[in-house]
C-alpha cells in the first residue's frame, strides 16, 4: 500500500518524522479534499418526522424531564419549525452531524506506487515523494477498501438505518486512486506509531529536487535500520512510470 505527499516544508517535516521517529500523521476528516467524504447525506424529512427526531434528541439529553415541560419543548419546535420552515432544520442538522464526522481521522493509500494521477495530484506534479508500505500489522491489517459509488442516506429516525458505510464510500469520479483507507474513531490523536519494519521504502518523484532528494537519503541513512529509497522515471516507450 502507497501513499503520495509533496515536498512542502510541512510535509518534508512530517516525512523527517515518519523516518526517525515512526510516527505517522492522520489527518481529520476536516482536512481532506473531498468536500462529501465522510459526511453522510440525511434522508428527506417531512416536518413531523422532524418534529420526532428533535423531541428524541432532547429525550437523549434529558432523560428525567417532567411531561410537562417536554410538551412545551415540543410546542417551540413545532413554531420554529412554522416560521423557519423545514430546510432550514435540515441544513442546521446536516451541519452539526458533519462537524462530528469531522473529528474522525483517515490515512488515505493507494493498492500501487505507479499510478499516475496521484503523483500528478498529491506528490506536486512528480516532485513529491510516495511512501510504500507492507500490508501488516495491527494497523495497516485494519483498513477499508474504498467502495466507489452511492451509500444510502440516513434516516434520523430509524437506528437501524445509519450504517457506517459513509465512511468508505466515494463517489465514482475518484475511483482512478483505488483508495484503501486506515480510520481511526473520533477523538484519536494526530500521530500514531508504526513499527518500522512497516515502511519498506521511499520511491522519489521522478521531477524532485536535487536538494529534496539528498535531504531525504540522509535522512534515511540515521534511521535503523536504514531505509531503501529509490526513484521513479517515466519510460518513454511502454509509457509507464518505472524504477
Amino acid at each position: 500500500m502507497t501513499t503520495f505527499k509533496p515536498t512542502s516544508a510541512e510535509h518534508l517535516d512530517w516525512l523527517k518524522t515518519i523516518i526517525l521517529d515512526h510516527l505517522l500523521y492522520i489527518p481529520s476528516v476536516a482536512q481532506l479534499n473531498d468536500p462529501t467524504d465522510c459526511r453522510p447525506k440525511i434522508a428527506p424529512m417531512s416536518e413531523e418526522q422532524m418534529v420526532i427526531f428533535l423531541r428524541n434528541d432532547f429525550i437523549r439529553r434529558n432523560p428525567v424531564m417532567a411531561l410537562d415541560l417536554l410538551a412545551k419543548h415540543e410546542s417551540t419546535i413545532r413554531e420554529k419549525l412554522a416560521s423557519l420552515g423545514l430546510d432550514w432544520f435540515m441544513r442546521e442538522t446536516s451541519k452539526i452531524l458533519n462537524k462530528q464526522m469531522e473529528q474522525f481521522r483517515v490515512y488515505s493509500l493507494s493498492k500501487r506506487w505507479n499510478n499516475l494521477s496521484l503523483w500528478a495530484k498529491y506528490a506536486a506534479d512528480h516532485a513529491g515523494y510516495c511512501l510504500e508500505f507492507v500490508n501488516e500489522g495491527p494497523l495497516f491489517e485494519s483498513t477499508n477498501e474504498v467502495v466507489y459509488g452511492e451509500y444510502a442516506p440516513f434516516d434520523l429516525n430509524d437506528a437501524n438505518n445509519r450504517s457506517a458505510s459513509f465512511l468508505v464510500c466515494k463517489r465514482p469520479e475518484w475511483s482512478n486512486e483505488e483508495e484503501v483507507r486506515l480510520i481511526r474513531a473520533r477523538g484519536s490523536g494526530p500521530q500514531v506509531k508504526i513499527e518500522a519494519r512497516w515502511l519498506t521504502r521511499i520511491i522519489l518523484g521522478k521531477n524532485m529536487s536535487p536538494e529534496h532528494q539528498a535531504q531525504i537519503r540522509d535522512w534515511t541513512k540515521l534511521r535503523q535500520p536504514e531505509l531503501a529509497v529509490v526513484q521513479a522515471f517515466f519510460d518513454d516507450l511502454y509509457q509507464e512510470l518505472r524504477l
